[in-house]
C-alpha cells in the first residue's frame, strides 16, 4: 500500500489539488478540466504506438547494438547518433521518455539517453520546419546549431551527477528478490509479485515464501 502510494503520489497530489480548487474556484477548475480532457485525448492517440515501437525494440534490438551505438563506450559517434534520433523523431515530448528508458535499460549510456530528450524537446526537425515559418531562416538555424553544444553539454552533465543506479530504482529492487513465481498462494499473498510488493513496502521478509523455506 505505501508503495503504490509512493508511485502514484504525483496523481493523488493533481487529485486533491483538483477537490481544493472545485470547492474554493469552480471556474479554475473546470478550465483545468478542460485541458485535461485535451491532454488526455492527445495521449490516448500518440502513446500507444509509442509503447508498441518500445516493445519491439525490446524484443528485436539486441542489447549489444544499443550499447554499441549509444553505450558509454560509443564516444562522440553516440552523441550525434543520440541528436539524430532525438531531432528527427516526430510527436511530443512525453512521448520520448518511455521509448528513452527502454534504451537506457538496453545499455545506452546516461548523456545519450539526455541529449536524445533534450533534441526531441529543443531541435527536433519537424518543429524547426514551422519555427522557420514564423521566425525566419537565419534566427531559427541560427538558435539551431547554437543548441546542438548545449544539448551536448546537458548531457555530459547529467551523466556525471547521476548514476545508472539512481534511474527506476523501484525496478532494480524488484529484480533483485528472486521468487519462484508459482503463484501457490502459500505465502498467503494471491501471486509471488502481490508477495513481492510486500516484501519492498517492509510487511513480509523472503522467509515467508514456503517454497523456498523448504529448498533450505
Amino acid at each position: 500500500m505505501i508503495r503504490k502510494i509512493k508511485q502514484f503520489k504525483f496523481l493523488i497530489l493533481a487529485g486533491l489539488l483538483y477537490i481544493v480548487f472545485f470547492i474554493f474556484n469552480r471556474e479554475i477548475f473546470f478550465n483545468a478540466i478542460g485541458i485535461t480532457k485535451g491532454f488526455l485525448a492527445e495521449m490516448i492517440q500518440v502513446l500507444p504506438p509509442v509503447m508498441i515501437l518500445s516493445a519491439l525494440i525490446t524484443v528485436w534490438v539486441p542489447s549489444k547494438t544499443i550499447q554499441k551505438g549509444l553505450g558509454e563506450k560509443a564516444g562522440i559517434k553516440g552523441r550525434f547518433l543520440s541528436i539524430l534520433i532525438g531531432s528527427v523523431s516526430a510527436g511530443p515530448i512525453y512521448a520520448a521518455f518511455p521509448a528513452a528508458l527502454v534504451l537506457f535499460k538496453k545499455g545506452a549510456s546516461i548523456s545519450n539517453m539526455v541529449i536524445i530528450l533534450s533534441s526531441w524537446a529543443v531541435i527536433k526537425i519537424p518543429m524547426l520546419m514551422v519555427e522557420i515559418q514564423f521566425l525566419g531562416l537565419q534566427f531559427s538555424l541560427t538558435r539551431f546549431f547554437l543548441t546542438i553544444p548545449a544539448v551536448l553539454g546537458i548531457g555530459l552533465l547529467t551523466e556525471k551527477l547521476v548514476k545508472r543506479s539512481d534511474i527506476k530504482e523501484e525496478d532494480k529492487e524488484e529484480e533483485r528478490i528472486e521468487l519462484p513465481n508459482l503463484n501457490c498462494g502459500g505465502c498467503g499473498f494471491s501471486s509471488c509479485d502481490a508477495f513481492r510488493n510486500a516484501i519492498i513496502d517492509g510487511e513480509k521478509t523472503l522467509a515467508g515464501c514456503i517454497v523456498l523455506t523448504r529448498g533450505k
